[in-house]
C-alpha cells in the first residue's frame, strides 16, 4: 500500500491566521495537529496540539516547571489562547523538518518519518505536470496503525 490510497483530506490552517482559528479545529474535530500552509496553499509545518497548549503558558513555566504547582487555581483558570497571537508564533524557527511524501510512498517510508520527526500527520504531496506541487492529502498516524493493525488480521 502507498501514500495514495492512505492519503486523505485533513483540516489546514494558515501561517498568518489566529491561534484561536487553529485551537478551533483541533478542539471541534477532536485532531493531534493540523497542516500549516504557506501563501501559496502548500504545507510548510505540522502545528501539533501540544505547541498550542505551550503558546498559552507563560514562559516562566518552562523555563522554571516548578513554578506550576505553586500557582493558585484561580490564575490557573484565567489561562486562555491569546486571540491576538498567530499560528506562526507557535512554529519553532528556522527552516521546518520535511513532513512531507511522494505518493508512491511506502507505508513503512511514512511510518520512519512520522517517528523521526514526531508527528501524528505527513502530508502528501504530488507534482503537477507544470513541475509545481499539490498536497494530495494527508496521512494520521490513527490511520497508518489502522493499516498495520489490518496487516496483523489477514
Amino acid at each position: 500500500m502507498r501514500a495514495r490510497d492512505l492519503a486523505e483530506p485533513y483540516p489546514t490552517i494558515g501561517m498568518g491566521d489566529h491561534l484561536t482559528a487553529a485551537a478551533d479545529l483541533l478542539v471541534g474535530q477532536r485532531l493531534p495537529a493540523l497542516l500549516v500552509l504557506d501563501t501559496y496553499g502548500h504545507p510548510v509545518a505540522v502545528l501539533r496540539a501540544e505547541q498550542l497548549i505551550d503558546a498559552c503558558l507563560p514562559r516562566y513555566f518552562t523555563q522554571d516547571p516548578l513554578l506550576a504547582r505553586i500557582i493558585d487555581e484561580p490564575y490557573a483558570d484565567r489561562l486562555r489562547v491569546a486571540p491576538e497571537r498567530l499560528v506562526s508564533d507557535c512554529l519553532p524557527p528556522g527552516r521546518p523538518q520535511p513532513f512531507s511524501v511522494p505518493p508512491d510512498c511506502t507505508i513503512v517510508e511514512i511510518a520512519e518519518l512520522m517517528v523521526r520527526i514526531g508527528s501524528p500527520v505527513v502530508a502528501v504531496m504530488d507534482r503537477n505536470p507544470d513541475g509545481t506541487a499539490r498536497l494530495v492529502g494527508a496521512v494520521t498516524a490513527t490511520r497508518l496503525l489502522e493499516r498495520l493493525r489490518q496487516g496483523t488480521h489477514a
